[in-house]
């Protein structure tokens, strides 16, 4: 009697006598195969079989199960039978409410072979996937773990996003209600960012590392909303500090100051200015304005330019006043960056026609909120470069003649960052002998000056009347003529 491929189901030969019989076991065998269900896994039969009963024997079988391992063990009119499997046979244990897989070789857990799945177009883990999420899970935990090195492993676990180009994104969004609140990753560029939203649409960049020089930068402040201190390379960048004194229309020649830290292009400059609460506005008529900083605050790398003016504006390094490379707008939402700067080298920002307002250059590649410093602060800070002499600001002096007085002053306290040029705003000087009291200089002029960084001595010519080698203090203040002493850049 022969039997079918497979299932070994006998087969009725020809002109055989009691078909049924055959027929009847082949029936019974193909009962117990078809969605094949065993109570348990055992290595040994049970004390007490029902008709039907099917096992999987298991380990070291023995009695009526010995030698069976890996076999289907069915009770089938009062006798075991034994079927064995093929590969790609599944049995369901229902002890162990598990499905196996038969292995060619071994009995295993069917949702193992799970473990190659490739390319699959959607996967829903207690959801449905979409097309815009194929990879989508609800549930309330998620655990990855590294593989041990004992498991073949290395220890350690990286998850890793990629973009396809720099302009792309790759990041983390995280929602509440379905709304955006918080993202991070590279967005729109290679640099960190960490972005927050109160509404889920209108977004505010909280956090930037910079891929190149690891610097952070706050683009939205810290604490309070402060910006970070001194990242403006500015100095007098809300043009409060104007010691010249200029006003109304002023006009500049090429390399000319007008505001403290506010000098003339090649083509020279004219100008007018606001002031509306803390802030200063400069409208630029003709030429342009150079905002210089000096080489010791330039690390060099990349640089943001912004400001909340209308003017265009350029970076450059050297000295004197003739710039280079092509104006561009310089707005807080989409600054002016330069890249490649040279470190310790003097950095120019220079304005064309148009309005400057609250102008910032800073480290990095994002414009954060305007730096608005101490006045104090700022003023020492501008008292490195120019310092301006009133006839009651000095701390003494001595008549060198009838016409003429040394007057000393001190910088000891502030120095300034090279030995000034001395330079005379035109007007009338006075002094006191402590006698007479009060000495006019109607027109003074300057006839000598022996300065250094830290102070020094002036020769103001155009008294009379004075005693030779008299001591001669400051006077009243009522003076117009003013001594500018100017170490810029």
């Amino acid at each position: 009697m022969t039997q079918t491929t497979h299932l070994a189901l006998p087969c009725i030969d020809a002109a055989q006598a009691q078909k049924h019989v055959t027929h009847n076991e082949a029936l019974q065998l193909l009962d117990s195969l078809t969605q094949l269900s065993v109570i348990e896994r055992r290595a040994s039969p049970p004390a007490a079989p029902v008709e039907g009963d099917r096992y999987l024997v298991v380990g070291t079988a023995t009695g009526a199960f010995a030698g069976e391992e890996q076999n289907v063990a069915v009770r089938l009119a009062g006798a075991w039978v034994f079927l064995a499997p093929k590969a790609g046979w599944l049995a369901y244990v229902e002890a162990e409410e598990l499905l196996l897989l038969y292995s060619g070789s071994a009995w295993i857990d069917a949702g193992m072979t799970l473990r190659n799945l490739q390319n699959l177009a959607l996967l829903g883990i207690g959801t449905t996937a979409s097309g815009a999420n194929p990879l989508s899970a609800k549930a309330n935990g998620a655990l990855f773990f590294a593989k041990t090195a004992a498991e073949g492993g290395s220890g350690d676990l990286r998850l890793t996003l990629e973009k396809e180009a720099a302009a792309g994104t790759v990041s983390q969004l995280y929602q509440s209600n379905w709304s955006g609140r918080a993202e991070t990753g590279l967005c729109g560029d290679d640099n960190f960012h960490l972005k927050v939203s109160a509404d889920g649409s209108t977004w505010r960049e909280a956090l930037l590392v910079d891929r190149s020089t690891g610097r952070v930068a706050f683009p939205s402040g810290t604490g309070d909303g402060a910006p970070i201190a001194f990242r403006n390379r500015l100095r007098n960048a809300a043009f409060a500090i104007n010691q010249r004194g200029v006003s109304g229309t002023v006009t500049l020649a090429a390399g000319q100051y007008g505001h403290d830290g506010v000098k003339a292009g090649a083509s020279g400059a004219t100008y007018t200015f606001t002031t509306s609460g803390l802030d200063t506005t400069i409208t630029i008529a003709a030429g342009s304005l150079i905002l210089p900083i000096d080489a010791p605050l330039i690390e060099g790398g990349t640089y943001a330019l912004a400001h909340d003016g209308a003017a265009t504006a350029r970076i450059w390094q050297g000295t004197g006043s003739t710039g280079s490379g092509s104006y561009a707008s310089a707005s807080r939402a989409t600054p002016l960056v330069a890249t490649g700067l040279a470190v310790a080298t003097q950095t120019n920002v220079e304005f064309s026609a148009g309005t400057i307002l609250r102008p910032q250059l800073e480290p990095g590649a994002v414009a954060t909120a305007f730096e608005r410093r101490r006045p104090s602060v700022e003023r020492s800070d501008c008292l490195r470069y120019c310092v301006v002499l009133d006839d009651h600001s000095v701390t003494g002096g001595v008549a060198a003649s009838a016409t003429t007085v040394w007057l000393f002053y001190s910088l000891i306290v502030n120095p300034m960052r090279a030995v000034p040029s001395v330079g005379l705003k035109s007007g009338d000087w006075w002094v006191s002998d402590q006698v007479t009291y009060d000495k006019q200089a109607t027109t003074a002029s300057i006839v000598g000056s022996d300065v250094t960084v830290n102070g020094g001595r002036v020769a103001i010519s155009g008294f009379s009347g004075l005693t030779s080698g008299a001591a001669h203090g400051p006077a009243n203040g009522f003076g117009t003529a003013r001594v500018i002493l100017d170490a810029g850049i």
